[in-house]
């Protein structure tokens, strides 16, 4: 299994933090993975951060031409 962490052409700050985000829940999920559950406070680090923050469902939102 693996996780790619795209970090080309991003600060070192962005990738120190979103290493250090993907390694705590990780680690959570780790230790006890049937009671699992993603933390708002990871969500929330991460959206500070990430790019093109609009969300879509894509074609699942539009009809079939």
């Amino acid at each position: 299994r693996a996780i790619k962490i795209e970090g080309r052409q991003r600060s070192p700050a962005y990738v120190a933090q979103v290493t250090r985000i993907w390694r705590e829940a990780i680690d959570n999920c780790l230790r006890d993975a049937a009671h699992f559950v993603p933390k708002a406070a990871w969500m929330a680090e991460l959206n500070k951060v990430s790019e093109g923050q609009s969300y879509t469902l894509g074609a699942y939102n539009r009809p079939w031409k």
